[in-house]
């Protein structure tokens, strides 16, 4: 039970004194925390140390409890009142109710009675906290999920999803649109590439736009899609000139650019199936070239727009080579099927498309392997079957690509594990730190690569080397300060963490691991 603190404002010595010393506050969770004679000491003790809950008498000198109230509550809103009130002054209770006062003692009262209020009040107190804490972690749950909501709100536009205008409405104010007119900048890559370049891309248009040019990213196949505020052509032109320039530094790869005209947020769909169209006149324009509505597009194209289904968390695990996330990664793609109940032909389609992504993106193939593939699926009576198809083939290509590319990966490692060791008593390492700073990519495929390249994960790994380093620096200097002990082993000035953190590693403290050296 959470113990609240309760004030008490009484003119009267005698109730004073009685009700602190009979009431046994800390069996109820309380803790009484002091009082005051009149109601100008008593607000200023309140505004002070903040308690929980305030009894109060109507009648004080100075200020009475009415306008105590009133001065609370405008200070602190959340604070909960008992009013303390005899025979003659019903009225002066009454009107406490206006300022939200449910609970009420009438003079004289015994400690029976006292405690009986309280216990209401602690009811009271709990469920507010209760709701707090809730709206808290309700609050703390959505700052978590923003990014990834912000990415699916754009993937939905993309992909043509219907909203009432209501919903437009409602996720514009979550999201913070408040953009009048935006364009939409599309980035695809040619070619072969792996994942981690088209993450790389988009992190690197996050840093290279303006505050506030950026309005939302995400990454749909191939391409990545980048919402910008509205400016002029040429800006928008300069912000990916820039964004090609500085991936290019880092990976010689083609990338077919193009760059809508303006529109709203509600036209995202139309200004995709814009860029899209753009996109199918590189032929004309040539690879790395930037296209817009400037270009000349007279001629018609015959092909058939179609947006893709987004399969890259499968494509993701399937080149990292995990197979535990290759069988997540497609349940919950079959899943989504079997709860959509979409029509078998539907059904057929997508699992045909899932596999030509996958064959696609993960191996140098034949220009008809796709299809070789394909074949099984169409003569497979049932969805598991499908599945376990699909599963089946996954988990081959990604042990086949897994091997393709160990050497990348082991270089990548080593770079990585050298990085660890060098900035080892930075407190700032992290899998974040590292993926921004050195290396550009996701953190959360870098996490999963170091996983399942070192057989462990990244957080214990730094935490045993620091504990190591730690020991070797209470070992080697004999004397050396805890304090600095702990800083030059990254975990900063931290003392008591880092004192936890060692004995929880080693069984002992430092300074006991320090005294049987001494032995």
């Amino acid at each position: 039970m959470s113990e609240f603190t309760v004030y008490l404002a009484d003119d009267e010595r005698v109730i004073r004194e009685g009700i602190a010393m009979l009431i046994p506050w800390p069996e109820l969770g309380l803790k009484f925390i002091g009082s005051a004679p009149d109601g100008i000491q008593a607000y200023e003790e309140i505004v002070r140390l903040r308690p929980n809950l305030v009894i109060t008498d109507i009648k004080m000198p100075k200020l009475n409890g009415l306008e105590l109230i009133k001065r609370v509550k405008t200070q602190l809103p959340d604070t909960l009142f008992i009013v303390l009130s005899g025979y003659g002054e019903f009225e002066f209770a009454t009107q406490a109710m206006q300022y939200g006062v449910k609970h009420y003692l009438l003079k004289p009262c015994n400690e029976q009675e006292i405690i009986h209020v309280l216990r209401e009040v602690i009811h009271e107190m709990e469920d507010q906290q209760k709701q707090g804490d809730l709206l808290a972690a309700m609050q703390r749950q959505l700052t978590e999920a923003m990014p990834k909501v912000r990415e699916q709100f754009l993937r939905d536009c993309l992909l043509n999803r219907t909203y009432i205008q209501q919903e437009m409405e409602q996720y514009k104010q979550l999201l913070q649109l408040e953009h009048e007119q935006v364009r939409l900048l599309l980035f695809e890559l040619e070619g072969r590439f792996e994942y981690i370049e088209l993450y790389t891309l988009k992190t690197i248009s996050e840093e290279q736009g303006a505050v506030g040019q950026i309005v939302l990213s995400t990454i749909v196949g191939n391409q990545l899609l980048v919402l910008i505020e509205d400016g002029e052509l040429s800006v928008a032109v300069a912000l990916t000139s820039r964004i090609q320039q500085a991936f290019r530094q880092l990976y010689p790869l083609n990338v077919t650019l193009a760059i809508s005209d303006s529109g709203r947020i509600e036209d995202i769909a139309k200004l995709y199936k814009e860029v899209q169209k753009y996109v199918k006149y590189k032929f004309y324009l040539g690879e790395n070239g930037i296209i817009t509505s400037e270009f000349d597009m007279h001629a018609p194209l015959s092909s058939i727009e179609t947006v893709s289904y987004a399969y890259d968390s499968i494509v993701l695990a399937v080149k990292i080579g995990e197979a535990d996330d290759v069988r997540k990664e497609l349940q919950a793609f079959f899943d989504h099927l079997q709860e959509a109940r979409v029509e078998i032909n539907v059904a057929i389609s997508l699992c045909i498309e899932l596999i030509t992504v996958i064959v696609r993106e993960t191996l140098l193939s034949p220009m008809n392997e796709p299809f070789k593939k394909i074949v099984p699926i169409l003569s497979m009576s049932t969805l598991d079957d499908i599945h376990h198809y699909i599963e089946k083939l996954s988990l081959a290509t990604a042990k086949e690509h897994f091997e393709a590319y160990s050497d990348k990966k082991h270089m990548l490692m080593t770079r990585m594990t050298q990085l660890i060791q060098e900035h080892l008593a930075n407190e700032q390492l992290s899998l974040q730190w590292l993926a921004k700073n050195f290396f550009f990519m996701n953190a959360d495929y870098l996490g999963k690569l170091f996983r399942k390249e070192m057989k462990d994960k990244f957080s214990p790994y730094i935490t045993r080397l620091r504990i190591e380093r730690a020991k070797a620096l209470i070992t080697d200097k004999p004397d050396i300060k805890m304090y600095e002990v702990a800083e030059q082993s990254g975990f900063g000035s931290d003392q008591q963490y880092f004192g936890n953190v060692f004995k929880r590693h080693t069984g002992q403290s430092p300074l006991e691991f320090k005294k049987t050296l001494n032995r």
